[in-house]
């Protein structure tokens, strides 16, 4: 299949899901609202519906290969101006008494779900078929790169001698680069270079032109310096965790019964102390999942189990830790010890996303990196819960929060979440 095929399949994939979507809300008004009295083709032959089309277009969903994330991000901007031209449009001709408002913009909004999904299911649908691999040859090699380019159907690279190269340029010297480049550049390749910096995400950065001096300028900054964006944070935190909590009390009082049965003498929920921003002290709240004399039942193990000594002296972790109790087993599986947690962040002591809350005796094994991580609060989940758990090293969890600080936005923290919803119903990496 050449690549004006692909891109018409593509294309078509996006102008299904959007008739799709339009279906779905004029169903929805018709169950919510009241029957609907215009035709559902009048809708469907609504051409500014499809403008998110021309803007996928303009964006080069058509044309480039993104990372499910970054595609998922620009459909939603598209989205949201496309809405933006409709509502315009049909003020401006006045003919916003012939469509109804309800199916216009939940149209809109179905669309933010189905597009996504429709794109994830068509390009693995492709990749299974072979149309949409691609082969690729990779400079400078690094494991961790090699599985996030081509393990990734999204992307549908394959290791070969294609036409497109990726250039490491941390495993590679400055003159080895520069011979790669020139020489791909003259057999007209399709570049990709990884820069240097591993702590910073250029994706975001503003990049300006010194044409006298023939080189070019990135903008750094710590975003979370910024008062609105520290602003937006908390209000995003506050209002998803006061939702959660209401969406999950009776979970919650369910779990706290079930801890309680398990042993009606102890506490039902576990504090600790913890760094929180600017290295203030907090207790952090969890339910119970370890017996009340842990730390001597911890001791006798390690005295007994000498060949775990080295693994909890890394990691401060074991597989199978015989202080957690039964219903701790189940608890601490799926994460749900931590929803308690929801009282800090609306306390205002955590964030739903941050850095791993580090408990004070890390401090001094925390360096020069506890100035960067305890600059903003910790968080229920973060990078170190999606990208490994408790597989990570103490060493590896601070480079991930101190990349996740220097890195953030909004949306990722959005990202954060949902992967962590996935990962925890995946129990990936969790004892």
């Amino acid at each position: 299949m050449n690549k004006i095929s692909i891109k018409f399949f593509l294309f078509l994939g996006d102008a299904l899901a959007i008739m799709l979507s339009i279906v779905l809300a004029y169903v929805l008004r018709s169950i919510l609202l009241e029957p609907n009295d215009i035709a559902l083709s009048h809708y469907l032959l609504f051409w500014p519906f499809y403008t998110p089309l021309l803007l996928f277009a303009y964006e080069g969903l058509y044309t480039n290969r993104y990372d499910f994330w970054q595609e998922t991000r620009l459909v939603l901007k598209a989205l949201v101006l496309s809405l933006l031209i409709v509502l315009s449009f049909l003020a401006i001709t006045k003919h916003i008494e012939h469509y109804s408002r309800f199916v216009v913009v939940v149209s809109f909004v179905v669309m933010s779900f189905v597009l996504p999904l429709q794109k994830r299911v068509l390009k693995w649908l492709l990749f299974q078929l072979g149309f949409w691999k691609k082969e690729a040859k990779l400079y400078g090699a690094d494991p961790l790169l090699e599985d996030a380019i081509f393990d990734n159907y999204y992307l549908g690279y394959i290791k070969g001698e294609g036409h497109t190269i990726f250039i490491n340029s941390r495993n590679l010297p400055v003159p080895k680069i520069e011979h790669i480049l020139k020489e791909q550049i003259r057999q007209h390749h399709e570049l990709y270079f990884i820069p240097l910096l591993q702590d910073f995400n250029l994706a975001d950065s503003q990049i300006l032109e010194l044409f006298n001096a023939r080189t070019n300028l990135i903008h750094l900054q710590n975003r979370l310096h910024d008062k609105k964006n520290v602003l937006a944070k908390e209000v995003f935190d506050y209002l998803v965790a006061v939702t959660l909590l209401l969406l999950f009390s009776p979970l919650l009082f369910l779990i706290a019964g079930a801890v309680w049965a398990s042993d009606p003498k102890a506490a039902i929920f576990f504090r600790q102390k913890r760094l929180g921003k600017d290295g203030k002290i907090f207790m952090i709240l969890k339910f119970r999942t370890m017996y009340e004399n842990a730390d001597e039942i911890l001791q006798k193990f390690l005295q007994e189990h000498p060949q775990s000594l080295e693994q909890w002296e890394k990691y401060k972790k074991l597989p199978n830790d015989p202080r957690i109790t039964p219903i701790g087993k189940v608890l601490r599986k799926f994460s749900l010890d931590e929803l308690p947690q929801l009282l800090n962040v609306i306390r205002g002591e955590m964030s739903l996303v941050g850095p791993r809350p580090y408990i004070p005796k890390e401090l001094e094994k925390m360096r020069e990196a506890k100035e960067v991580i305890l600059s903003v609060r910790p968080g229920m989940t973060g990078l170190w819960q999606v990208l490994g758990r408790n597989r990570l090293t103490f060493d590896q969890r601070l480079r991930i929060d101190i990349w996740y600080v220097y890195n953030w936005s909004l949306w990722r923290d959005v990202v954060i979440l949902l992967k962590t919803f996935w990962t925890v119903l995946k129990r990936d990496g969790a004892h």
